[in-house]
């Protein structure tokens, strides 16, 4: 099932995950299973056309993914997600290149111990589509 309620409960399980705690103003999907967040995204810092999303997950669905980026063109309004991630994540990059996120760029030192990687997606070049 997916969820956007408690959108506070599902950024602290995603910030938990990757090292950061979220101030509002932010808005969140989650996938439950079992009873447990499995997945989960936090959308914040959006402008008229981007919005920088957050990700942790331990098993990421399409459903959840297709439903992450409708909220994105739909809900918010922008025509594009920027997402970050460490240089050293791997596992973060291949659910980027998944959800078919591009590189950007590099940013030396972001996490102060490794740089930041940059990645972007318009919502043309979603490949999972999305919800009209």
């Amino acid at each position: 099932m997916i969820v956007s309620e408690p959108s506070a409960d599902i950024a602290v399980w995603v910030g938990s995950r990757i090292g950061v705690k979220f101030n509002p103003p932010f808005t969140a999907l989650a996938e439950i299973r079992g009873g447990r967040i499995v997945a989960g995204y936090v959308f914040n810092m959006w402008t008229a056309h981007d919005v920088e999303v957050s990700l942790a997950a331990d098993r990421l669905s399409r459903p959840l993914m297709r439903a992450a980026f409708t909220y994105v063109v739909n809900t918010l309004g922008c025509s594009r997600a920027t997402f970050r991630t460490r240089a050293d994540n791997l596992v973060a990059q291949n659910a980027l290149d998944r959800l078919g996120a591009k590189l950007e760029g590099r940013q030396r030192s972001y996490f102060g111990d490794c740089d930041g990687l940059l990645y972007g997606i318009l919502k043309e070049d979603f490949p999972h589509g999305f919800d009209a």
